[in-house]
């Protein structure tokens, strides 16, 4: 369904600050298209409570001292961050384009580079909602990991660029909000797969192990991993973040159209 944009409401908070203005009316928009809600904050923490009660999920995995459940933290807040990242970001820009609603918000004192900023805003606050849901959840369930704040903190901002961008990029390429839906679920399960949702990385065959590291999502899992076992992640994963968060962001904004 095509919600149509709310420009009536926009004009008449002109006294306001336009970016505030604007980051209200997308995240009206993104709460009557709840598809990255649900998603990226609904469905992770629903697993999170899931294996939180599997008895199984408890015990130590051979060759580490971390428990299942333990070892699905990490990959549950990457699947947070996937789903907000591939369908909360890139659907309603692509519907925006397609309606001309980035063409008619050109025409007036916000800019269309506003509307993006504001859009990008909405799916940070979302996505920081649904990690601090994870971190508290898992609190409730027993797990009490001695955080590395600075490593914890620059892997969560390197993934989430590297992420929002690849959104920002599924917007450019896409010509319609129905071909940045399809682009999306291509992504999606090979992005989940690498991040270890369905199985955790520590459990695949040596060379997938390697070929997920070297994934925004699984160098992602690893170096959250490290860092809340209280030490600082290991350089390679924090340079295969960065390497992406670079490329993906110098397509995305080489490619991005306004029309």
């Amino acid at each position: 369904m095509v919600v149509s944009a709310p420009t009536d409401k926009l004009a008449s908070h002109r006294s306001s600050s336009p970016l505030w203005e604007l980051v209200k009316v997308e995240g009206k928009l993104a709460l009557r298209e709840p598809t990255g809600i649900i998603f990226g904050i609904g469905l992770p923490v629903f697993l999170l409570i899931v294996f939180g009660n599997i008895p199984v999920f408890r015990n130590t995995v051979a060759g580490t001292s971390l428990t299942t459940f333990e070892i699905y933290i990490p990959i549950l807040m990457i699947t947070a961050l996937i789903m907000i990242a591939l369908f909360g970001l890139p659907l309603p820009l692509a519907r925006d384009r397609e309606i001309g609603w980035l063409r008619r918000i050109s025409t007036t004192p916000v800019s269309p580079t506003m509307l993006l900023a504001a859009q990008v805003t909405v799916n940070l606050i979302l996505t920081a909602i649904a990690f601090v849901i994870l971190i508290a959840g898992s609190a409730v369930f027993g797990v009490n990991e001695p955080f590395e704040i600075p490593g914890f903190v620059i892997s969560i901002l390197l993934v989430t660029i590297a992420m929002m961008s690849l959104g920002v990029l599924i917007a450019a390429v896409a010509s319609s909000q129905g071909i940045a839906a399809g682009i999306a679920q291509g992504l999606l399960y090979p992005l989940l797969f690498f991040a270890g949702i369905y199985i955790p990385p520590q459990f695949l065959p040596g060379y997938l192990q390697t070929i997920s590291s070297f994934t925004p999502v699984g160098a992602a899992v690893k170096a959250l991993g490290e860092s809340m076992q209280g030490a600082f992640p290991s350089a390679i994963w924090l340079l295969v973040m960065a390497a992406y968060s670079a490329f993906f962001s110098f397509v995305a904004i080489r490619y991005f159209r306004w029309e």
